[in-house]
């Protein structure tokens, strides 16, 4: 798929941040990309904060914030990425799901590998067993719904630094797609009118930056419904859309690929089948997608092991019902979104918190985001 590309005009004497955003003709059924830049005297915060950053690692500050990690029993970092990917490869896709570009992910691998002690999915669980203890500064890499790029960009670079991730997929969209969020996405960037008109509301989207303000609203209002209800009008706004088009490939893994990732040291594990925000459904019915998710996985991997990740983890997607249902079905480790990092120690390790990687956040960030100090500043209401 062709992808124009609009730059800002050179500027010599301010940094610009620049900000994506897919388009939609119409007329030739396609979409490009557009990169709308702000000076960074309309973007304070951003630039002091990415000058604390880099003062702070080239002083060796975070490295210092590091190390008082290091005597805290059992600490664990999990990352969570979803996508890893350029802009303008998939514009078809929300880009609110890019986690990092490439090139990023590399440099935030190199680190990991360099300063950390990656671990893996069974290394965890022997943590937790008892049967081996982790290593100072351990991170746990994860990567949520099973998107393409995990095998295409993310496993030859974490492979390159032995570092074995774990991959939560939702079992119902294997070699299918697309999922819900990328359905809404492309009905509002396909729209050709100045204004959509949806039952949750009115939106005009007369420009990039409205028709990504009516994405966001419309996400938010979806999630906040009973998840059958939320379904039934994304896939009304998207079997309406003004683009039919079909593309060639399927974004997401099929079960051959993941069973081929899996025997490269790619741990498949579990993340609901239909990825429902399990507490907008019946208790009953939230029990059936994780243990359906779960023997979908033995069935086709070979093995599933006793973890698991919240779809959309936040606070208000999971429930203590959930949490001893996992117990009860033997899972031993499940991660949220709730952000942060903690200690194996602390026994909660059924709603563990994961940190959030974005693409705006530079090296220095991501390493400061992997320190203790980091989750003191967070809001983080299970640890």
């Amino acid at each position: 798929m062709a992808t124009s590309v609009a730059l800002p005009s050179k500027n010599t004497t301010k940094v610009v941040t620049t900000k994506f955003h897919h388009l939609f003709d119409p007329t030739t059924q396609s979409f490009s990309l557009a990169i709308c830049a702000t000076p960074d005297n309309l973007m304070p915060n951003h630039n002091w904060k990415e000058l604390a950053f880099n003062i702070a690692e080239h002083s060796g500050v975070i490295n210092l914030f590091q190390f008082l990690g290091q005597n805290i029993k059992q600490y664990l970092y999990v990352l969570i990425y979803h996508r890893v990917d350029e802009y303008d490869h998939c514009p078809w896709l929300d880009p609110a799901l890019i986690s990092a570009e490439p090139a990023q992910f590399r440099a935030q691998m190199q680190l990991v590998a360099k300063k950390y002690h990656p671990v893996s999915a069974e290394d965890v669980l022997s943590a937790i067993d008892g049967v081996q203890p982790l290593p100072p500064n351990a991170v746990l890499v994860t990567v949520d719904d099973g998107y393409r790029d995990l095998k295409e960009e993310i496993f030859p670079i974490v492979n390159q630094y032995g570092i074995k991730p774990v991959l939560f997929v939702p079992t119902a969209y294997i070699g299918k797609g697309p999922f819900w969020w990328d359905k809404l996405f492309a009905a509002i960037v396909t729209c050709p009118t100045s204004e959509i008109s949806t039952p949750l509301g009115s939106f005009s989207i007369r420009s990039p930056a409205e028709k990504e303000q009516a994405v966001i609203h419309l996400r938010q209002k979806v999630k906040a419904l009973p998840f059958d209800e939320g379904m039934q009008i994304v896939d009304l706004l998207y079997n309406n859309r003004a683009s039919q088009e079909k593309v060639d490939t399927c974004d997401v893994l099929t079960w051959d690929e993941l069973r081929t990732l899996a025997n490269n040291g790619v741990t498949i594990a579990a993340h609901t089948h239909t990825h429902a925000l399990l507490s907008r459904i019946p208790f009953e019915r939230a029990c059936q997608e994780i243990c359906i998710s779960q023997e979908i996985i033995r069935r086709e991997i070979g093995q599933a092991l006793p973890i698991f990740a919240f779809p959309d983890g936040k606070l208000e997607f999971f429930t203590p019902d959930l949490l001893e249902f996992l117990h009860g079905e033997g899972f031993k480790f499940a991660v949220t979104t709730v952000e942060g990092s903690a200690s194996l120690s602390g026994g909660r390790h059924l709603c563990f918190p994961r940190i959030g990687v974005w693409p705006t956040h530079t090296l220095s960030a991501f390493h400061y985001h992997l320190t203790p100090i980091y989750r003191r500043f967070e809001q983080n209401t299970v640890y």
